[in-house]
């Protein structure tokens, strides 16, 4: 099953795991999750998202509510999973930024998300490919993407 997700498709998913799909049709493909959380990034109710972590495959889907629990974003955190059939998990950030300009995404920017000085957290993001790249301690620990937006409220979900 591992070998199925190993492809970073932007805007569309992982492998063959995209974007739009129903909590149900992910169980099915992954099986159940090691983990599930349930949080809101406001104070309204209907503003939901449900986070599932599969361990195994360090890897995690995250489903909101608004888009009637459909799959919105996937993060990995494995040399295992490719962009571009390159590996970027574990590159220092020196690395990472000549690997993204060399595959030409488009413009990145770079923001210290640190809170204080005894952590070093940056996250490098391609706003146009909908893509994010967590940096920790100078490594790239992290890749975050979701599928394309039309315009700041509609999703082109992928056929």
């Amino acid at each position: 099953m591992k070998k199925a997700l190993k492809e970073i498709k932007l805007g569309y998913g992982l492998g063959n795991l995209k974007f739009g799909m129903t909590r149900k049709e992910v169980e099915l493909m992954l099986g159940k999750p090691s983990f599930i959380d349930k949080y809101s990034h406001s104070d309204s109710k209907k503003d939901l998202t449900e986070s599932w972590q599969y361990d195994d495959l360090l890897l995690s889907l995250s489903f909101d509510e608004e888009e009637d629990w459909r799959l919105i974003m996937i993060s990995v955190n494995d040399d295992f999973y490719e962009l571009e059939g390159k590996s970027l998990i574990g590159l220092f950030q020196e690395g990472l930024m000549t690997e993204l300009d060399e595959m030409d995404l488009g413009e990145w920017s770079l923001e210290v998300c640190s809170e204080d000085d005894i952590e070093d957290q940056k996250v490098i993001e391609i706003e146009e490919k909908s893509i994010n790249f967590w940096i920790n301690d100078g490594v790239l620990d992290e890749i975050q993407w979701t599928p394309f937006f039309i315009d700041d409220d509609t999703i082109d979900w992928p056929e």
